[in-house]
């Protein structure tokens, strides 16, 4: 299954800046260091830095795309804008697109685990540091070895020696 990727106003990989939606295959390498193609959306809407909405011109409408929460709202907000549209009709392809779908739930969860292990490496990592240092501050030994152990600071060290009495 190819990798779905959705760029919204970023071209970086596109060299056509007037087109609304481009699809296009790219080859990337992906985390394993492994060469992968992927399927890749630019979508572009206007530059909007500094845009408030108001609901009163275009860019706002744009802005108000990205935050609506059904594609109904979505094309109530594009109100028959001919490149809205465009969007509109992309995004709703893309969401029937059974294979886009199960890869975009494939990635969230790979992403959710990824984020979970190294989340849970971390604190176990932390929690073994701050363990290896209560026993090495109880044997005595000075800051500067703890610390080329451990790589904690001498202020964690004080901490963890402040929380030993």
């Amino acid at each position: 299954m190819k990798r779905v990727v959705i760029n919204f106003n970023k071209f970086a990989c596109s060299d056509d800046k007037n087109t609304i939606v481009k699809k296009y295959e790219k080859e990337y390498i992906n985390d394993k260091g492994e060469k992968e193609e992927a399927l890749v959306c630019d979508v572009y809407l206007a530059p909007l830095k500094g845009v408030k909405y108001d609901g009163t011109n275009r860019e706002d409408a744009m802005l108000a795309l990205l935050g609506a929460d059904s594609l109904e709202e979505m094309r109530d907000i594009a109100n028959g804008d001919k490149a809205m549209m465009e969007v509109v009709h992309a995004l709703e392809n893309m969401l029937n697109d059974e294979e886009f779908i199960n890869k975009y739930k494939a990635d969230i969860k790979e992403e959710a685990y990824k984020i979970g292990y190294d989340e849970g490496f971390d604190d176990g990592s932390w929690a073994e540091k701050v363990i290896i240092s209560r026993r090495l501050l109880n044997k005595e030994f000075d800051y500067d070895f703890i610390e080329e152990i451990t790589s904690l600071s001498v202020e964690e060290m004080k901490r963890i020696e402040r929380d030993l009495s």
